[in-house]
């Protein structure tokens, strides 16, 4: 049996140095010493991952996808450090964000650098002949995670938002870089048109339960392995799936002015944050948003039985395993 565990250190170790070598020794520093300071902080690397994976299963060398998982990289983390800017954010991954530890001009401009830099690591695949199907592949997933984002915002001054609207943002703000990343790396393996369709269909369901577990693990999370504050989507007012449902279901007078901060122009104190979260155990919400996880997990693992059966779509699907698992 593979120790699919060590491939997968191997390959996040591999994704690691090429991306050193990408923003290594640039100048100026005041640009690329907060690129390289974000982009060095030990993400998950699930992207590139991703695209490596599905680059195997279509039969290609997962090696050959390494820089196509980089530019997926390096544009997430983009929208990272300007979402951090857009919420104020004081934490990433338990570290001060770049707009906290530098400036905020600063962090604009180290933001708008990465995403040339995620274009000219694409740009390593002019010459193949999949090349204008990766660059719309990317650019698709970049407008739509900035038009999820603007979505995201406009719901914090929103009062009715709705699950069909909630389950639109996710799908533009996270799940259509997880479909960019299946996809680059099936064209970068010679994927057929038929696999293609697959690998977007499983970047969706997959993008879908990922934020859920993101929103739940924003309240039920251990602190120290979550790497920022408990009930920071809270605090920030986040139209969650987690608030909606609440929403829906509050009927006792606390719990309605609970959920009406949220929806209002009241500062939310941390010291809050234990009702919020006894609230929503009370209300079976969390049992809830756990149940849609797994639908959409189901839904992952049968889209991913539709792929080519080989070593590749098994690292695919330990690496769902472990998503599905992961505590942080």
């Amino acid at each position: 049996m593979e120790d699919y565990e060590s491939i997968l250190e191997h390959y996040i170790s591999l994704i690691n140095e090429r991306l050193t070598e990408v923003v290594k020794a640039r100048e100026p520093e005041n640009l690329y010493a907060p690129i390289e300071y974000i982009l060095s902080d030990g993400g998950k690397r699930i992207r590139p991952l991703l695209c490596m994976f599905a680059c195997e299963t279509a039969g290609g060398d997962p090696y050959e996808a390494i820089d196509a998982g980089l530019a997926i990289e390096i544009m997430h983390n983009f929208t990272l450090v300007h979402d951090d800017i857009m919420d104020n954010s004081p934490l990433r991954r338990g570290k001060t964000t770049i707009h906290l530890k530098w400036d905020l001009p600063t962090a604009i401009l180290s933001g708008d650098a990465m995403i040339g830099l995620a274009l000219k690591t694409l740009s390593n695949y002019s010459n193949y002949v999949n090349f204008g199907k990766m660059i719309e592949y990317f650019t698709y997933g970049y407008i739509e995670v900035c038009e999820g984002q603007a979505l995201d915002m406009l719901f914090n001054n929103k009062k009715d938002v709705s699950e069909e609207d909630y389950f639109l943002m996710v799908r533009k703000k996270t799940a259509a870089v997880l479909q960019t990343s299946l996809v680059l790396g099936g064209l970068c393996g010679g994927a057929i048109e038929r696999d293609i369709e697959y690998l977007k269909e499983l970047g969706l369901n997959l993008g879908i339960a990922f934020q859920l577990q993101d929103d739940l693990l924003d309240l039920t999370a251990d602190k120290s392995k979550l790497g920022k504050r408990i009930g920071n989507d809270i605090i920030e007012k986040k139209k969650t799936l987690i608030v909606i449902l609440a929403r829906e279901r509050a009927k006792i007078d606390g719990d309605c002015k609970l959920i009406d901060k949220i929806f209002s122009n009241e500062t939310i104190p941390v010291d809050l944050i234990p009702e919020y979260i006894e609230m929503f155990d009370r209300l079976e919400v969390f049992e809830d948003i756990k149940n849609i996880i797994r639908k959409y997990n189901k839904k992952s693992f049968e889209t991913l039985q539709e792929l080519p059966q080989n070593n590749g779509s098994k690292l695919l699907e330990y690496l769902l395993t472990k998503l599905n698992e992961r505590s942080f």
